[in-house]
């Protein structure tokens, strides 16, 4: 059988096709290449012209290079390096022997600022506690108790050893009757009104509302049961009495002849104690704060009970006047004149409508009466 020329020309065609894609990428990616190197690359002429390297203004030297006192056109080299075999004269910087390799070169001179350590104070926050007040509910005591700080005196008794002599004088008190002048009772005169006011209370009923049925509350007791815990074995604390001194003070009676010595008592220094402030240092640390719980006012509306007056209708005989007719004796009636307005009779003028004959013609006359005169236009 013949093989069919079908699969091999598809084989080849593929191929083709490959090799096409091949090419157009190399050359999609050449045009790629030589356009950045278009946008980025800059001429020399451009770049110098700019820069002036030798400080002599632009348009001097080769190709519009700065080159400085090395020549013109004429020379042969770049702008640092120029060799020459003859001397070159220049119109404006004089002769300048060119028979050795001459090196031009120029200092740049760069400022970079060195770092320096500089301390900064960076505020961290922290938190900080704050107390903040809120309402508090205290429960009041209704009716609200109000007790009343009274300050009172109170003595302390100080107990000071005395010297006391032995034997010492014992003095007795003896009541004495001492006479006490008194007033004698005068009469007083008390003002008593007359006739004198007698109120008398006059009960009257008073209607009071009560609900039916009435409710009776009936309070009936009942045992209840409450469990106490009573350890096992019962501890019984037992109270022994113990004899205790307790010294009194009390004065003894003492036998003492009659008739004794009494010794004159003389005064005499008594040195006593006294304490003197001496000022001791105390090492603190240092102050820290103390937080101190500040009471927060807080209003409270206590129900004050006030006396409030109260009305009782007592019915009472009240007085009201009566009409009656008094006759009043005249002794004769007086005429007065009383002016009293009158009707008077006004004169007004009543329009009246009066007809005037008007002429038609080629003269235009009108006449007008007016008191008898007649005038003409």
């Amino acid at each position: 059988m013949a093989s069919s020329p079908i699969p091999d020309f598809n084989h080849r065609s593929r191929g083709i096709m490959k090799t096409f894609c091949l090419v157009f990428l190399l050359v999609a990616a050449v045009a790629a290449s030589e356009k950045k190197s278009e946008q980025k690359a800059e001429p020399l002429e451009k770049k110098l012209d700019k820069r002036g390297l030798l400080n002599l203004g632009y348009g001097y030297g080769i190709n519009g290079l700065d080159v400085g006192y090395i020549g013109n056109a004429g020379a042969i080299g770049g702008a640092y390096n120029v060799i020459d075999s003859g001397v070159l004269g220049a119109s404006s910087y004089g002769t300048i022997p060119l028979g050795e390799r001459t090196d031009v070169t120029r200092t740049v001179t760069l400022v970079k600022g060195v770092p320096v350590a500089v301390p900064v104070e960076r505020h961290v926050p922290y938190p900080v506690e704050r107390p903040v007040p809120y309402p508090v509910k205290v429960p009041v005591p209704q009716p609200y108790e109000v007790i009343k700080h009274v300050p009172v005196t109170v003595r302390e008794y100080v107990k000071v050893p005395v010297h006391v002599p032995a034997p010492y004088p014992v003095e007795r008190k003896v009541p004495v009757p001492v006479q006490v002048p008194v007033d004698r009772p005068y009469p007083v005169h008390v003002p008593v009104p007359q006739p004198y006011p007698v109120e008398k209370h006059v009960p009257y009923p008073v209607k009071v509302p009560v609900p039916q049925p009435y409710p009776v509350e009936k309070h009936v007791p009942y045992p209840v049961e409450v469990k106490v815990p009573v350890p096992q074995p019962y501890p019984v604390v037992k109270h022994v009495g113990v004899p205790v001194k307790v010294p009194v003070d009390r004065p003894v009676p003492v036998h003492v002849p009659a008739p004794y010595p009494v010794e004159k008592p003389v005064p005499y220094p008594v040195h006593v104690e006294r304490p003197v402030a001496v000022p001791v240092s105390v090492p603190v640390d240092r102050p820290y704060a103390v937080p101190v719980e500040k009471p927060v006012a807080v209003p409270v509306k206590v129900p004050v009970p006030e006396p409030y007056p109260v009305y009782k209708t007592v019915p009472y005989a009240v007085e009201r006047p009566v009409a009656v007719p008094v006759k009043v004796p005249v002794d004769r009636p007086v005429p007065i004149a009383v002016d009293r307005p009158y009707a008077v009779p006004v004169e007004r003028p009543v329009a009246v409508p009066v007809k005037v004959p008007v002429v038609v013609g080629h003269e235009y006359q009108s006449q007008y009466s007016l008191g008898g005169n007649y005038y003409s236009h």
